[in-house]
């Protein structure tokens, strides 16, 4: 049996529960989460969030991915041209890198313009390509995970970059 990534959307906030539900059943869940600074009237304070709001990861083959979607809190499996949308080994790794990887980096100043596809060549994200944006005065490289329709904004030091020139693609 060959098992792949997939995509559960789930119900809102309800990503921690189903993946303990999804554990307790045997099946290998990943949720991606991220640490961030949350203010209330009488305190800050650091909570960890799903990277992706309403979405957890499964490593199934076709059956274990049916029964998933069984699980309470489980709204529907992502799909994508009318099938389950398979979660390519190498965006979960990607994402991975992200998450282990330090939150922000000293970036030098590069002749790039918004929009200017570039290619990580140096540190843990060497290989992946994105687009050269500025934000905030920060430069950033953004890379999109397709089966998923979202955009990760990953701060990348300028000297990690290079231009893919349209003719290199």
């Amino acid at each position: 049996m060959s098992c792949n990534w997939y995509a559960l959307y789930t119900r809102p906030r309800f990503e921690k529960k189903v993946a303990e539900r999804l554990e307790k059943a045997g099946l290998e869940v990943w949720l991606p989460m991220q640490t961030v600074v949350r203010q209330w009237s009488d305190r800050r304070k650091k909570v960890d969030v799903p990277l992706f709001s309403s979405y957890v990861f499964i490593h199934a083959g076709q059956a274990d991915l049916y029964r998933a979607v069984q699980t309470d809190g489980v709204a529907r499996t992502v799909y994508f041209n009318g099938q389950p949308a398979v979660i390519r080994d190498e965006q979960i790794e990607l994402i991975r890198k992200i998450l282990i990887g330090p939150d922000a980096f000293d970036v030098r100043e590069r002749n790039y313009v918004k929009g200017d596809l570039v290619r990580v060549v140096q540190g843990p994200l060497k290989g992946n390509e994105g687009r050269w944006i500025n934000w905030r005065g920060k430069k950033r490289v953004c890379l999109e995970l397709e089966q998923l329709h979202q955009v990760l904004l990953v701060e990348v030091p300028a000297a990690y970059v290079e231009k893919i020139n349209s003719g290199t693609q």
